[in-house]
């Protein structure tokens, strides 16, 4: 066997190895991490607050950023309807689903995070309302400033988020309060 073939055989080698490890070991575990990113992002308690970055506005009226926010909020996975009033600067959400089967403690805990994330993002966003077929709600920005400030998109930032929301959603006394 010349040299010549036996580099060729060795370069053949070494790339079906690459091959084989990319196909077989790194793109399934990348998707498997993505699955359980996209798992966590489900959940106000594990919601990665930096993924809804580009969706910050200072008005209310665009749809479609309404939509892509709320498509990187908790409860995106439930079908849902907008309807946006410009005049009010507030917005309904309508669900499709009902509360009864997603869960009435996930449900509140989201809905009340995906608020405070609306509000952040959304700086003249005044009030939203939840409709599911059994249930409404509504939050203004004045209760959320009442408890979190006046000035709600400072709490975009990752740490003062997982300060004063995640823990604060975590404990059942602190939601519940907005739901008697």
């Amino acid at each position: 066997m010349k040299k010549r073939d036996k580099i060729i055989i060795a370069l053949s080698s070494i790339t079906v190895i690459i091959f084989c490890t990319i196909c077989f070991f790194i793109i399934p575990n990348m998707e498997r991490n993505q699955a359980i990113y996209n798992s966590k992002q489900q959940d106000a308690l594990t919601h990665d607050i930096t993924a809804i970055e580009a969706y910050k506005t200072p008005y209310l009226g665009n749809a479609a950023n309404v939509s892509g926010l709320f498509d990187h909020l908790p409860l995106s996975n439930v079908k849902r309807k907008y309807q946006i009033d410009s005049e009010k600067c507030a917005l309904t959400i309508v669900y499709l689903d009902t509360v009864w089967n997603i869960g009435e403690q996930k449900v509140y805990q989201d809905l009340l995070y995906n608020t405070i994330a609306a509000m952040a993002s959304i700086d003249n966003l005044s009030m939203v309302t939840y409709e599911f077929p059994e249930y409404n709600c509504s939050f203004t920005r004045a209760e959320m400033e009442k408890i979190f400030g006046n000035n709600l998109s400072s709490l975009l930032n990752e740490k003062v988020w997982k300060e004063k929301v995640h823990d604060r959603i975590a404990n059942e006394d602190f939601w519940e309060q907005f739901y008697e």
